[in-house]
């Protein structure tokens, strides 16, 4: 039996709550069948025995144990790649729907280690939620039954890798028009700290590099198709983009590309969405900061 077993047990054995022996003899059986070391008997012979507890020690260590021994759930947060990955949940639901008015604002909470990073990020996230359950209900008072309106507020986890977290918060508010907008959160886990799309770069002159290309991208897809539409070079429609700032939306793709995603209305007409743009690798990889490197 290794450390790490016998760790188990004393754990288990210290443990204050009332562990059901039931759970406890399966613990001593699955442990009690783990080979001690190599041995010279014919693979085929002992594979069935070995994968049976080895099932066996996963369920009881990574599913039951942690539900059931606070001391258990401690000394699994000390093992690297169990410790480090972030944990989402959804800790409430502002829902309210009538004929004219409807809400439904789900508010997720972080989970993890880096106590101060994932504090920050909780409470950001409840405030936004929270003016937003607000405004709503002001707005509400003030149209009564002359109005109509909705919002609706979710997340998705992007990443959650070792190295890497990020959620999106999704709000889509809907009155006489709709709109759709982000909030992104990144957390590099490698050195516990909340990045923003500048702390990616070694220069200052990420900002037009960014810009340049996603201008170019958004003239070739116009000369490509005369139904697509951006704000740029003196458009006479909207507010013309000009320039992406330290704190723009973004995140890495599956392919460990970057991506930026603009708000509905922020570059171009309602009808386009809220578009997207991934980066080239050979755009940045000059200009990333040396722990960044790898992400691409």
């Amino acid at each position: 039996m290794n450390h790490f077993d016998k760790d188990i047990k004393k754990k288990i054995a210290n443990e204050q709550i009332e562990i059901p022996i039931s759970v406890k003899n399966r613990i001593e059986q699955t442990l009690a069948i783990l080979p001690e070391k190599p041995t010279r008997i014919k693979p085929i012979h002992i594979f069935p025995c070995i994968a049976t507890a080895v099932a066996c020690f996963v369920f009881v260590v990574f599913f039951l144990l942690p539900n059931i021994s606070a001391a258990y759930a401690n000394t699994l947060e000390q093992i690297p790649i169990i410790g480090d990955i972030v944990r989402v949940i959804t800790i409430r639901n502002y829902f309210y729907s009538d004929n004219n008015y409807e809400m439904n604002i789900d508010v997720p909470k972080l989970e993890g280690e880096n106590k101060d990073v994932i504090d920050f990020i909780n409470k950001d996230v409840n405030e936004l939620t929270t003016t937003l359950v607000n405004q709503f209900y002001k707005d509400l008072e003030i149209s009564g039954n002359n109005g109509h309106g909705s919002i609706h507020v979710d997340y998705e986890v992007i990443t959650n890798t070792e190295r890497w977290f990020t959620l999106k918060l999704s709000v889509l508010e809907t009155a006489a028009s709709s709109n759709n907008y982000f909030k992104f959160y990144h957390i590099d886990k490698k050195n516990g700290k909340i990045v923003k799309l500048n702390d990616l770069f070694n220069t200052e002159t990420f900002s037009d590099i960014l810009t340049a290309e996603i201008k170019k991208q958004m003239q070739q897809q116009m000369d490509a198709d005369k139904n697509i539409k951006y704000w740029i070079d003196n458009s006479q429609i909207g507010e013309e983009f000009t320039t992406i700032n330290q704190d723009h939306n973004f995140y890495w793709n599956k392919h460990n590309q970057l991506v930026l995603i603009f708000n509905k209305y922020k570059v171009a007409p309602g009808f386009m969405g809220t578009p997207e743009f991934v980066i080239d690798k050979e755009v940045i990889k000059n200009i990333l900061k040396v722990e960044f490197i790898d992400m691409v």
